[in-house]
C-alpha cells in the first residue's frame, strides 16, 4: 500500500513537469522619444552706460538747514514737507544729511544734501503717494580710497510700476558735489533700461511653449499669458536695489515686461560703479511657475 501511495506521488510530480508554461505577458513597446529643442543661450559681457549727471547747486539763502539734534521722526518729517511745506529731514548716513527743502514753482520737488562741509541742491523725483522715504549710506562703492555717498530715491508708484532711483554723489576737490543717476524718467532716457538691459532679453516661442532668454538661463512663459503679435520683452517698469555697505556692493531686482506692466519674469544684477559709469553684472533670470487648465 506505502508502494502503490509513493507511486501515484511520482507520477504526479512527474505529470506537473510536463504542463504547458503560464502564459507572459510581453512588456509594451518603448514610448517614443519626445524630443523638444531648446532656444539656443549664449554668455553675456557686463552692460555698461554712463549716469545721468546733475551738478549739484549752491543753496540759496536761508534754504540750509542746521544740522539736526534729538529724536528722528523721518515719516513724521515727510508728512509735514507733503502737507505743510516744511524743510524736512527724511535720511541720513554719518556727516550726511538728506533734507526735503519747501516746494517752490521752479523747483517743486528739491533735495538739499549735506555731506560734511559741503551743500548742494539737486531737483531729484523722491516722494509718490506711497510716501517711501530715501534711503541713504556712505562707503567706498567705486573703491578709489574715497567715499561716495549711495542714496535711493523712490520715484514712480502706480498699477505695476514701482521704480527707486540709484544716485551716487561724488565730493569734488572745490567741495561741490556731483551727482550720477539711474534716473528712470530722465528728459533723454537712461541708456541702462531704454536700451542696454532690454538688448540682452528676447522672448521665444517652440513647439507650442514660450521662454524668456538671457544669456545663458532661461525661464519658461505660460503662451496664454502672452499677447498673439510678437512682443520683445523691456524693463524699467519695476526697479529696486538692495545695499549692502559693509561689502561695498549693490544688487539690482526689476521686472521683464512683455507689454507695459505685463510680467513674465523677474531679473536681478550685480552693480558696479566707476567714474561716473554703471556696469551691471552677473545676470539671473527668475521665472514664474504657472499652472495650465487640461481637459480629457
Amino acid at each position: 500500500m506505502r508502494k502503490l501511495l509513493l507511486l501515484t506521488l511520482a507520477l504526479l510530480v512527474l505529470s506537473g513537469c510536463g504542463a504547458p508554461a503560464p502564459e507572459t505577458t510581453e512588456p509594451p513597446p518603448e514610448a517614443p522619444e519626445i524630443i523638444c529643442a531648446l532656444p539656443e543661450t549664449r554668455n553675456l559681457e557686463p552692460l555698461s552706460a554712463p549716469g545721468i549727471v546733475t551738478e549739484g547747486r549752491e543753496p540759496e539763502e536761508g534754504r540750509k538747514p542746521a544740522t539736526p539734534t534729538g529724536a528722528r521722526d523721518y515719516h513724521g518729517n515727510m508728512m509735514r514737507w507733503a502737507y505743510d511745506n516744511e524743510a524736512a529731514l527724511l535720511a541720513e548716513a554719518p556727516d550726511a544729511y538728506f533734507y526735503a527743502l519747501p516746494r517752490t514753482e521752479e523747483h517743486p520737488e528739491t533735495a538739499l544734501i549735506r555731506w560734511g562741509g559741503s551743500a548742494a541742491e539737486f531737483d531729484w523725483c523722491f516722494s509718490t503717494p506711497r510716501m517711501f522715504l530715501p534711503e541713504m549710506d556712505c562707503f567706498d562703492f567705486d573703491g578709489d580710497g574715497e567715499d561716495e555717498l549711495v542714496v535711493l530715491c523712490y520715484s514712480g508708484s502706480g498699477t505695476g510700476v514701482s521704480v527707486w532711483d540709484l544716485h551716487v554723489v561724488e565730493k569734488n576737490g572745490d567741495g561741490t558735489l556731483t551727482d550720477y543717476s539711474t534716473f528712470c524718467y530722465a528728459e533723454d532716457g537712461n541708456p541702462l533700461w531704454d536700451d542696454g538691459l532690454p538688448s540682452l532679453l528676447r522672448l521665444e516661442r517652440i513647439g507650442g511653449r514660450a521662454f524668456v532668454i538671457l544669456g545663458r538661463e532661461l525661464a519658461e512663459v505660460d503662451p496664454a499669458a502672452l499677447p498673439e503679435e510678437e512682443r520683445k520683452p523691456f524693463t524699467g517698469s519695476t526697479i529696486q536695489f538692495e545695499v549692502f555697505p559693509e561689502e561695498r556692493r549693490i544688487r539690482f531686482w526689476g521686472g521683464v515686461d512683455v507689454v507695459p506692466t505685463w510680467y513674465v519674469a523677474d531679473i536681478s544684477a550685480d552693480v558696479a560703479y566707476q567714474d561716473g559709469i554703471f556696469t551691471l553684472s552677473n545676470f539671473h533670470l527668475y521665472g514664474y511657475t504657472f499652472f495650465e487648465e487640461r481637459r480629457p
